[in-house]
């Protein structure tokens, strides 16, 4: 009897790695990979066009990506009320991307650095309803977290944003932080902090994966 396949969605930005991550994976009967995709708001806009026989079983998805990073991806999902598990890959051992990770609800969180056979079995794991975590980090998911937001409430039509807030907005969207985005800019930490509370006003949303959730909805990113 042959093995199940798996779905997989692949969504990483850098093509080289998606190549490279593709090629990987398909040296494994297990795995059936039904779409790529270069960002979380591409996956979106594939998985809501795909039909019910192509919908993934899994995303393996990269942590920082542009329009939608990889915890956005999370976030939507399930406000879209897809439950579909989202392994993340990332670059960087950051402890507290991992615990932001687990209070969005992904199902796998691990270093790009694995060796193919790590990933194989972590993508078995979640397809079998379990979690894929890195061993150093396990300790953590045992720390209580809040659940993940599921929805948000905005305004029917938000006010229009100025130049230097869309442009923020998109870089909020890309997965960077303030600090990030005030050296990119040329400002100081305070004034992008500031146009970020602006835009979450004119746009009726608590926080930076809501603005970018519903920035993604209004066509503004």
């Amino acid at each position: 009897m042959s093995k199940p396949l798996i779905k997989l969605m692949l969504v990483e930005d850098q093509q080289l790695v998606r190549e490279a991550l593709k090629g990987l994976l398909a040296l494994s009967d297990e795995i059936c990979i039904v779409g790529e995709a270069s960002d979380g708001a591409e996956a979106l806009e594939m998985i809501a066009a795909q039909g019910l026989e192509q919908t993934p079983d899994i995303v393996l998805s990269d942590m920082r990506m542009p329009r939608l990073d990889g915890l956005g991806l999370i976030r939507a999902l399930a406000a879209r009320g897809l439950n579909i598990p989202v392994v993340l890959l990332t670059t960087f051992d950051d402890a507290g991307i991992f615990d932001e990770a687990v209070r969005s609800g992904a199902r796998g969180f691990l270093l790009k650095a694995i060796s193919p056979d790590t990933l194989l079995q972590s993508l078995r794991e979640v397809m079998n309803g379990g979690t894929a975590l890195r061993p150093s980090l396990t300790a953590r998911m045992e720390r209580p977290v809040a659940a993940p937001e599921r929805a948000f409430v905005a305004t029917e039509q938000p006010d229009p944003l100025s130049p230097k807030e869309l442009q923020v907005l998109r870089l909020v969207a890309s997965g960077r932080s303030n600090t990030e985005i005030a050296a990119l800019l040329g400002n100081s930490e305070g004034v992008i902090k500031n146009h970020c509370s602006s835009v979450f006003s004119k746009m009726g949303v608590r926080d930076r994966t809501q603005a970018v959730l519903r920035a993604i909805d209004l066509g503004w990113i």
